[in-house]
């Protein structure tokens, strides 16, 4: 019913800036790249972590989908590190622990569409592995390794709610090589999701019954991150809750929880990345 706290002070103004306005960091005093902060809110808890996903979500996803998509001259730059993979797509990766998240990925299939034909150039690895990565003294830049296992996994993560993979992504069959050779060099990488994450998606693609039993285990447990936006109610499970009608994202027990967190919510449904008011007193306002 109240914002969420969030780790070390940041803020879903920080969270959502340094997703959507790349290469700016956020403003002082949180001043801190995306990935370091991604990095704390995966140690939260995860109920309160599930609370955290639903209310960024509610804030950013149609801009982050939309930024994804867009003509953003840094997505295009293959001299850039967006190029390779873009903080949006880095924030989307963690929100898409969410169901409700990676179908609304799923209806934007232009996304990994994307990913796909970069991951399907020979020269692509080479040259992620070779771009200059923004870091600083109190905040080391990010590894090929994790931006690329990130990447792998959003991919993945995406499947698991796509009805027909092969006609959704129609290339993705062609990957299956790759993953296979992925799948053996990067077994000894400190970064264990990028040779799992290979060694999965392959019969993913293949729509192969093994995988059945598996991602049917997966999407119920994710299931599982739905929540009633009221942090104290508990209520969770897509069959308990009804959706925002705004955001499509924040779920609710019933309608006294909705009215109950409208107060909040109202102020971040659907409203993308907003410039934070600031309070300041008129002239001659002191002493009255």
């Amino acid at each position: 019913m109240a914002p969420p706290n969030f780790p070390n002070g940041m803020s879903l103004h920080d969270i959502g800036f340094a997703a959507l306005k790349y290469p700016a960091l956020p403003p002082p005093p949180y001043n801190v790249p995306l990935g370091n902060m991604i990095g704390a809110l995966q140690r939260v808890p995860s109920g309160a972590q599930h609370q955290m996903i639903a209310q960024i979500a509610s804030q950013y996803l149609t801009a982050l989908l939309d930024y994804e998509t867009s003509d953003e001259p840094a997505l295009h730059d293959q001299s850039l590190p967006q190029y390779y993979i873009s903080s949006a797509l880095l924030l989307l990766n963690f929100l898409s622990n969410s169901p409700d998240v990676s179908k609304r990925i799923v209806a934007r299939p232009a996304i990994i569409n994307n990913v796909i034909e970069k991951l399907l150039d020979p020269t692509f690895v080479k040259r992620m592995k070779a771009v200059q990565r923004p870091g600083g003294p109190n905040f080391p830049a990010a590894t090929f390794d994790a931006d690329f296992g990130t990447l792998l996994q959003t991919v993945s993560t995406v499947f698991l709610y796509t009805d027909d993979v092969n006609a959704t992504f129609p290339r993705a069959r062609e990957l299956i090589p790759k993953l296979r050779l992925w799948e053996r060099e990067y077994k000894r990488s400190p970064v264990k999701s990028i040779s799992n994450v290979c060694e999965r998606l392959i019969p993913q693609i293949e729509d192969a019954e093994e995988m059945f039993e598996l991602a049917t285990m997966m999407r119920g447990a994710m299931s599982g991150s739905l929540v009633c936006g009221v942090a104290s109610c508990g209520i969770s499970g897509p069959e308990n809750l009804t959706t925002c009608s705004g955001c499509h994202i924040q779920r609710y027990c019933g309608r006294d929880h909705q009215r109950a967190d409208w107060k909040y919510h109202k102020r971040i449904c659907n409203k993308g990345l907003v410039e934070e008011e600031t309070t300041t007193a008129e002239p001659g306002a002191e002493g009255s």
